[in-house]
């Protein structure tokens, strides 16, 4: 039979553990919500500015936001990344000013915790 300070110790550990577990899984949890061109889709010409709005549903913390431009055929011509703070249940629109490259047809956007 195994002692009482075996036994709580080894409750101890189990805690800690799964109390370590926890605070790995509270980080920020982003979705984007919304992507949205200035003056429309068929403005994917020349300075543009791009607009993504993301949603936290997790703890505060950094997310990394991503722009990909593709062609016609699915092929990535311009990628680009901001990292921005966001709060537990925050919603923000994050802006990318960019060069368009010409080819460009479609616009995805994509968000994950930094």
């Amino acid at each position: 039979m195994p002692s009482r300070r075996a036994v709580v110790g080894g409750v101890g550990v189990t805690l800690a553990t799964g109390l370590a577990g926890c605070s790995a899984l509270s980080g920020p949890e982003p979705t984007v919500v919304d992507t949205e061109v200035d003056e429309g889709i068929d403005a994917l010409i020349g300075d543009t500015d791009i607009f993504v709005t993301v949603r936290n549903d997790g703890a505060a913390g950094t997310v990394s936001v991503t722009l990909e431009l593709l062609d016609g055929e699915g092929t990535v011509l311009l990628d680009e990344t901001q990292t921005t703070d966001m709060d537990a249940d925050e919603r923000k629109r994050v802006t990318f000013s960019v060069d368009v490259p010409e080819g460009t047809e479609d616009v995805r956007a994509s968000a994950s915790a930094a």
